[in-house]
C-alpha cells in the first residue's frame, strides 16, 4: 500500500510537470509553500490567503487578496487546490505576454462578463491606491485625488478603442503590449501628478512673466509721457498738472496690481507710488485764497477736458472722468481713496512746488524702469532655469524608464525564477516590510538641495513603526514590525551625489513595484540569491536589477557604522571611486527577529549580458572555481591566469582606472579593512548586432570609469570593489598568524597594508599593457 501510495505521488508529479512548465525541484519547492500555507491540508481557504498575503492581507487592504483568491480559485468552490495554485504561478512565472494579461483582466473583470467599464476600472485602481496609502501612511489631498481621477479617465479611454465605454480583452492585451507603462498609476502617483503641478506652476509663471513684461512696457510710456516723447491725452489746457496727475493716476491703477510675483520678488511700482503721493501731500502750503483759486482752475479742466485718462482692460481704454470735488458718481470709474486726495491736494500747490514735484517723480519713475527691467532679467533667468532643469528631468525619467524596461527585460534571464520572493515564500513578509520601511525612510528625509550634512547626521537614526493599521483580530496574527533608518541625511547625499533621484530610487525598491506587478499579472517582489560566500548572507536583488539588499551581520553593520564618516569623504573627493556605492543603512525587526541590511548599487546594473565574471582578491590560495560550474557564477584568481585573460583598454582609460584603484586601496589600509575584491564582469559584443553595438558605444561615450570598451571595441568591462565590511580585528589577526603558519603568504586575510599592495599589484597585472 505504501509503494502504492508513493508511486500514486510520484505518477501525479509527473502528470503535473507534463501540464505545466516547472521543473521537478521547482515542483517540490512550491508544494513546500502551499504546504506551509496550507498547515499540511489539501487546500487552501480564505482565511488563511489573507495571512500568508502578510500585510496585504490585512482587514483595511484585504480586498485586493480576494481578488488574487478569486482570480487562483478557478472552480470558485472557495477553496485553493495545489493544481490551481500550480496553474497561477506557472502563468506568472512562465507564462506568455496574452496568459499575465489574462490574470489582470480579471483582476478588473471580476464578475466575468468579458469585458469591463470606467466603474470597475476606478474601483480596481482605487483598491490599488488605498493599499498604497495604507500600507506607506501616505495622505492623498484633494488636489492629488483630482489628478488621479483624471488619469484613471484618461487610460480608460487610451484603452476603449472603439469608444463604446468597455474594454475588452483584446482592447486590453493590446494597450499592455504596446505601453505597459500606462497602467502604472504609482508611477504616475509619484512623478506624474509632481510633473503636472510643476507644468502647472511653470504656466502660471508665463503668466506673471507676462504680466511683468507689461509692466515694464507701462513704466517706459510713462517715462516718455513725463519727459514729452509721447502726445498727452488731456486737452493743452494746464497742460503741466494733468501730465503729473495722469502719471499718478496710471501708476496707481496700473503698477498696484498683483503686488506679489510667482517668484517671492515683490514689485516696487505700488510701494513706490504710494510714497510719492504722500510727499505730495507733505509739501502743501494750503491758504484760503490759493484753496479758492484751486476751486475754480479744477472746474475749468473738468469743463475743457474732453478726454480724460484712461484705465486699460485687456484692448479697451476706458475713459476716466476726473472730479476734483470727490463727487464720484456710481456710474463712473473712482480712482483710489488716497490718490485722488493726493491730486485734490495738488491744486493747493504753487507752480514751482508742482515743478520741483514732478522732476522728483520723474526721477522715481526713471528709478522704477530700470529697477523693473532689472528685476524682469532676473525673473527671466529664473524662468528659463526651472524650465530648463524640468525638461532636463522630464527626459532623464524617459531615459531611465527606458532603461529599466530594457533591464528587466534581460538582466537576470538565467535565474531559478521559483526563488524569486512571492506570497507563499517564507520571507514574503519579511521583504514586503522592507520595501515600506524604506519607502517611509526616504519620504522623511529633508529634501533641501543645499543641505550641508554635519557630524551629528552620521550618528542619527529614526524610527519607524510599520504596522499601518491594528485590529482585534489582528494583534494575534501580527506583530508590529519596527523599521530603523540609520544616517538618513547622508545616505540621501549620496544618492544625490550620483544622480539618483528619489522617485527613481523607490521606483526600484518601493511597494509600488509589488501592486503594479498585481495589477500586471506578474506577482513578484524581489529575486532571492543566496549568498556563495562563507557568511551564509542573503541578496535580494531588486525586480529592475539596479539595486541589491544585502543582509549583513551585526558586527559588519557597527564596522560599517564606524567607518562612516570616512566612507562619505572618500565618495565626495572622488566620484570616480570603484568601491561598491550604499544608498541605505536599515535595521527591520520582525517576529523578534532583529535584521540588517544595506542597499547597494548592482556591479551589472545592465540590459546587456554578463558572460564571464571573475572575483578577484589577489590571493591564490584556494582561489578557484570548478570548470564545469555555471557561467553566472564568478571565476577567481587562479582562474583568471590559467585563461591567459588579458584586459585590453585604451592606454589613457586603463591609467584613469588603475590610479583610482590604488587610491581605493590605500583608502580600505587606513581604514583597516581586508577581504575585499574586485568585481570584474565582461559582455562579448555580437558584431552581427548594430543596434546593440551602438548602444554599447553610446554608454562608452560616459566618463564613468566602471564601465570601459575594449580598444578593439569587441567587449565591455565592468569594475566594482565589493565585500568591504571585513575588519582586521582580533579574531582575523589570530587567522592570519595561524593559517600564515600552516598555509602559506597566500592567503586571504593578511593585515590590510600588505593585502593593499597584494591587490594593486595582481590588478594592475591583469592588463595587457602594464603601467
Amino acid at each position: 500500500m505504501f509503494c502504492c501510495g508513493r508511486n500514486g505521488n510520484q505518477q501525479a508529479q509527473r502528470n503535473r510537470m507534463t501540464r505545466f512548465r516547472f521543473s521537478a525541484e521547482e515542483v517540490q519547492e512550491l508544494h513546500r509553500r502551499f504546504q506551509r500555507m496550507t498547515n499540511g491540508s489539501n487546500f487552501l481557504t480564505k482565511n488563511q490567503f489573507r495571512d500568508n498575503m502578510g500585510l496585504l492581507g490585512l482587514e483595511t487592504v484585504q480586498v485586493l487578496s480576494d481578488c488574487l483568491f478569486q482570480i487562483i480559485d478557478e472552480d470558485q468552490d472557495g477553496k485553493i487546490q495545489f493544481n490551481e495554485f500550480l496553474a497561477y504561478f506557472d502563468k506568472i512565472t512562465y507564462g506568455s505576454q496574452d496568459e499575465k494579461a489574462e490574470i489582470s483582466y480579471k483582476l478588473i473583470d471580476q464578475n466575468r462578463k468579458g469585458y469591463f467599464t470606467l466603474r470597475d476600472f476606478q474601483q480596481t485602481m482605487q483598491a490599488l491606491i488605498d493599499s498604497w496609502v495604507v500600507m506607506t501612511g501616505t495622505a492623498i489631498t484633494n488636489e492629488i485625488r483630482d489628478h488621479l481621477e483624471k488619469r484613471v479617465a484618461y487610460i480608460f479611454t487610451q484603452m476603449d478603442k472603439n469608444n463604446d465605454e468597455k474594454v475588452s480583452f483584446n482592447e486590453y492585451k493590446g494597450i499592455l503590449a504596446s505601453d505597459p507603462s500606462l497602467l502604472d498609476i504609482f508611477e504616475f502617483l509619484r512623478k506624474g501628478i509632481t510633473i503636472s503641478i510643476k507644468e502647472a506652476t511653470l504656466k502660471q509663471d508665463q503668466i506673471v512673466l507676462s504680466e511683468f513684461y507689461l509692466i515694464k512696457d507701462q513704466a517706459v510710456d510713462l517715462f516718455e509721457l513725463m519727459i514729452g516723447l509721447k502726445p498727452n491725452r488731456y486737452s493743452t489746457t494746464l497742460q503741466a498738472k494733468p501730465n503729473l496727475i495722469s502719471s499718478l493716476m496710471f501708476c496707481q491703477k496700473k503698477m498696484r496690481q498683483n503686488t506679489t510675483s510667482q517668484f517671492g520678488i515683490q514689485y516696487l511700482m505700488g510701494e513706490e507710488i504710494d510714497a510719492l503721493s504722500l510727499r505730495m501731500s507733505s509739501t502743501l502750503n494750503v491758504n484760503k485764497n490759493r484753496q479758492q483759486g484751486a476751486i475754480q482752475t479744477s472746474q475749468i479742466i473738468c469743463a475743457t477736458s474732453q478726454i480724460g485718462p484712461f484705465i486699460h482692460r485687456g484692448d479697451q481704454e476706458i475713459p476716466i472722468k476726473i472730479d476734483y470735488n470727490l463727487q464720484s458718481k456710481e456710474s463712473e470709474e473712482t480712482l483710489d481713496p488716497e490718490l485722488t486726495d493726493g491730486l485734490e491736494k495738488i491744486n493747493y500747490m504753487a507752480e514751482d512746488q508742482i515743478r520741483d514735484n514732478y522732476k522728483e517723480a520723474l526721477i522715481k519713475i526713471h528709478e522704477l524702469k530700470q529697477q523693473t527691467q532689472q528685476s524682469l532679467d532676473r525673473l527671466e533667468k529664473m524662468y528659463q532655469k526651472k524650465l530648463e532643469e524640468f525638461n532636463v528631468k522630464k527626459k532623464k525619467d524617459l531615459e531611465i524608464a527606458e532603461k529599466r524596461r530594457a533591464t528587466i527585460a534581460n538582466i537576470n534571464k538565467k535565474r531559478k525564477t521559483a526563488l524569486s520572493v512571492q506570497f507563499g515564500h517564507q520571507n514574503w513578509n519579511l521583504v514586503l516590510n522592507m520595501m515600506i520601511g524604506i519607502q517611509m525612510a526616504v519620504k522623511s528625509v529633508n529634501a533641501l538641495s543645499d543641505y550641508e550634512v554635519t557630524l551629528k547626521d552620521f550618528k542619527l537614526k529614526y524610527y519607524f513603526e510599520l504596522m499601518p493599521k491594528r485590529t482585534g483580530n489582528e494583534k494575534a496574527t501580527f506583530k508590529v514590525c519596527k523599521f530603523f533608518d540609520y544616517a538618513p541625511q547622508v545616505f540621501n547625499h549620496i544618492r544625490k551625489m550620483f544622480f539618483i533621484d528619489n522617485d527613481n530610487y523607490l521606483s526600484s525598491i518601493g511597494p509600488e513595484t509589488l501592486l503594479s506587478s498585481i495589477l500586471k499579472g506578474d506577482l513578484s517582489t524581489l529575486s532571492e540569491l543566496t549568498s556563495t560566500g562563507k557568511s551564509g548572507s542573503f541578496f535580494y536583488y531588486s525586480q529592475d536589477g539596479i539595486y541589491t539588499l544585502k543582509t549583513i551581520s551585526k558586527t559588519e553593520f557597527t564596522f560599517m557604522r564606524h567607518i562612516l564618516y570616512n566612507y562619505f569623504k572618500h565618495l565626495k573627493d572622488y566620484r570616480q571611486s570603484l568601491i561598491i556605492k550604499l544608498f541605505g543603512m536599515h535595521k527591520i525587526i520582525l517576529d523578534d527577529k532583529k535584521i540588517h541590511f544595506i542597499i547597494m548599487s548592482n556591479v551589472f546594473k545592465t540590459s546587456h549580458e554578463i558572460n564571464l565574471r571573475y572575483d578577484i582578491k589577489g590571493s591564490l590560495h584556494q582561489r578557484k572555481t570548478p570548470s564545469n560550474a555555471d557561467y553566472t557564477v564568478a571565476r577567481k584568481d587562479l582562474n583568471f591566469l590559467e585563461s591567459h585573460e588579458k584586459i585590453n583598454i585604451r592606454v589613457d582609460k586603463q591609467s584613469e582606472l588603475l590610479t583610482q584603484l590604488c587610491r581605493d586601496a590605500d583608502f580600505f589600509a587606513q581604514n583597516n579593512i581586508i577581504d575585499y575584491s574586485l568585481l570584474l564582469g565582461i559582455h562579448e559584443i555580437n558584431v552581427l548586432q548594430n543596434s546593440s553595438r551602438t548602444d554599447l558605444l553610446q554608454d562608452q561615450e560616459s566618463e564613468d570609469i566602471s564601465i570601459i570598451q575594449s580598444k578593439t571595441g569587441d567587449k565591455i568591462y565592468f569594475f566594482g570593489i565589493i565585500d568591504i565590511l571585513t575588519n582586521f580585528n582580533t579574531k582575523k589577526k589570530i587567522e592570519y598568524c595561524c593559517k600564515r603558519c600552516f598555509q602559506g603568504p597566500d592567503i586571504s586575510a593578511i593585515p590590510p597594508h600588505q593585502y593593499a599592495e597584494r591587490f594593486k599589484r595582481f590588478i594592475t597585472n591583469m592588463f595587457r599593457n602594464n603601467v
